[in-house]
Parts: structure tokens; sequence; C-alpha cells
């Protein structure tokens, strides 16, 4: 006479355990991803806000007569901007400081060019110094 091991219907132990790591290691990925997510979307909203800090200070310089941006490297505190620290949105809940400076090159690239140049610096969350940076050219006429 043989003896036959039946075998209930559910799962046993080790089944259950090897079924809660795998989804364990399953979720801290998709945590992790999510935190990886939250980090990029942060450092492209500053790089987004130093931008426009950056733009709106080269469109002024280009509004402006030669004389009057050459005027701006007679200004106390030039190059950096008497605004400083800039906080670009005070009404959506988070401190943020930028630093913006204008930088004119007076004759250059030739006579009667100006280079002009506006830096934005800000502090990333990891306490990086990053920076937003355009370049243009203005004649005199």
């Amino acid at each position: 006479m043989s003896r036959r091991h039946q075998r209930s219907g559910g799962f046993s132990l080790i089944e259950l355990m090897i079924a809660l790591a795998i989804l364990s290691f399953g979720i801290l990925a998709m945590m992790a991803s999510q935190l990886a997510s939250m980090k990029f979307s942060t450092n492209s909203r500053d790089h987004t806000l130093a931008m426009k800090l950056a733009e709106q200070q080269m469109e002024t310089l280009m509004a402006m007569t030669p004389a009057d941006v050459q005027g701006l490297t007679l200004a106390p505190g030039y190059p950096n901007d008497p605004g400083n620290p800039i906080d670009p949105d005070t009404q959506d809940g988070v401190a943020m400081q930028f630093w913006r400076r204008t930088e004119v090159d007076i004759d250059s690239p030739e006579a009667g060019v100006m280079t002009l140049t506006v830096e934005v610096d800000w502090v990333n969350p990891l306490g990086a110094t990053r920076t937003a940076r355009i370049q243009s050219f203005k004649a005199d006429p």
C-alpha cells in the first residue's frame, strides 16, 4: 500500500515569502523612480526660472540705447543686479533665490559692437551652484 501525499489548494509559506519579496523590490523600484522624477522636475523648473530672468534682462538691454548700456558699467555694484537676490514668483510658496549679473564688453568682438552677457546663479537642493547664461551682441549705430 503506497501512501500518496496530497497537496492542499493553498500556497506554501516559502512561495508567499518569495512573492512578497518580489513585490517589495517592485515597489522600491517605483519609489526610486518617482524620487528621481521629482528631482529632475525641480531642476528643470529652477533652470526655466533662471532662463526667464536672464531673458528678461537681455530684452531690457536690447531695448536700451548703446550709451545707456555702456552707462551700466559705471553703476554701483556692477556687474551685479541691484535687485539681488531675486525670487521670481513670491506667490508660489517656494522661497527661491537667484542672483543675476550683467556684463557689458565694449568694442568686443570688434569696434562698435558690444557683447552682452547675462548670468543667473542659484543653489540647487543638493547645495551645488548652478548657472544659466545667455549672450548677445549689440551694435553701436
